[in-house]
């Protein structure tokens, strides 16, 4: 009996021990609602870097992943529920106005954020537990104006969301960047991202006979509106901005999509080092298929809340200043991060016959 009554112990004191080193990184995304094709990506590859990195000096890290539903009202939730939790460190989430609901929930916590592809600006300026790894609006409409202007391509329209904060802020830096270089913007037009027919607009287009077309929005609006144009005949190049970056959007457009050109943040066919290698390669083995941009952020976000801890320490503020305050080489690339402003490796990239194709590479 006593024999029995040790062995009952030790499993105990053991599982105690076990449950004591965890510790805890909660991941917040879009898992459904209208961008939870990014969100589910982002899962995965966070799932990737956690089975490539998943102990800190002998504690288990745990993720704790909850669904915001694309919803900012969800995501102000889940950041309470991460802070009744206990957690002190979180991933997430996918879009700016997620952002910005659950950001001043984690600050009055104490937990740090580290956020993959919400590039909105002035998120994480002046947010002491705040950091990203994605490219600004800034960075991508200075390079995307430049890069246009250059193709020879001199009188554009953009295409706006006024829904999304994103949208309206990448609008106004695209307009004034390109307006700099020398070009001309015939006009803004502004649509609500569950708008699905742009008939009237085309046909407005077409008279304008623009160059090209800029597209802000998100990757399912842009598909929509390339199909409806290409249907009507209309020929202009066309590009947009990060948030094209995924196969969603060739999935929908098909061969409409063909030519879209999108500033990004990584493309497998260029690793950018050792890293991006061992996590491509593992990715591909796992789901069967290269990983893409919403991935490989959210895998360097993950990679790069670890690292901290592993050289910070488990002080949160501590872990936050090193995270809005280092270079990182990650899946995607090089990483400046001061004061949370990023300066990263920047890349051009093409939709031909349903693959992205890398054009440019800008280093930082």
């Amino acid at each position: 009996m006593k024999k029995l009554f040790f062995v009952f112990l030790c499993i105990f004191l053991l599982s105690a021990n076990a449950y004591s080193k965890q510790l805890k990184v909660g991941v917040y995304l879009s898992l459904t609602g209208p961008i939870a094709a990014w969100g589910r990506l982002e899962l995965e590859g966070i799932e990737i870097a956690h089975s490539i990195k998943s102990n800190i000096d002998g504690n288990n890290v745990k993720l704790i992943v909850l669904d915001v539903a694309s919803k900012q009202e969800e995501a102000a939730l889940t950041a309470e529920r991460f802070a009744s939790l206990g957690v002190k460190y979180v991933i997430g989430p996918v879009a700016t106005p997620m952002a910005f609901a659950a950001l001043p929930i984690l600050e009055k916590n104490k937990i740090v954020d580290v956020i993959p592809t919400a590039n909105g600006m002035g998120l994480v300026e002046n947010r002491p537990y705040a950091s990203r790894v994605c490219i600004t609006n800034d960075t991508q409409s200075r390079i995307m104006a430049n890069y246009i202007y250059t193709e020879g391509l001199k009188r554009g329209v953009i295409i706006e969301d006024i829904t999304t904060e994103y949208s309206v802020d990448l609008t106004k830096r695209f307009k004034n960047d390109f307006i700099k270089d020398g070009g001309e913007i015939l006009r803004v037009y502004k649509i609500q991202s569950s708008q699905k027919d742009f008939t009237s607009i085309i046909t407005n287009i077409k008279k304008l006979n623009p160059d090209f077309i800029y597209f802000t929005n998100y990757y399912n609006t842009i598909a929509l509106f390339l199909i409806q144009l290409r249907q009507m005949g209309l020929k202009q190049k066309v590009f947009a901005g990060s948030a094209a970056s995924s196969y969603a959007l060739i999935k929908i457009a098909g061969k409409s999509a063909n030519g879209l050109v999108f500033t990004d943040d990584f493309d497998p066919l260029i690793p950018q080092g050792g890293l991006a290698k061992r996590f491509i390669n593992d990715f591909k083995k796992r789901f069967n298929r290269l990983p893409d941009s919403p991935e490989a952020l959210a895998a360097d976000s993950y990679f790069l809340l670890i690292s901290a801890i592993e050289k910070a320490g488990t002080n949160t503020q501590s872990v936050a200043k090193f995270v809005r305050n280092t270079t990182f080489h990650g899946v995607s690339g090089k990483i400046i991060i001061k004061n949370g402003h990023v300066k990263r490796t920047m890349i051009l990239r093409e939709i031909k016959n349903g693959r992205f194709i890398p054009v440019a590479v800008y280093e930082p």
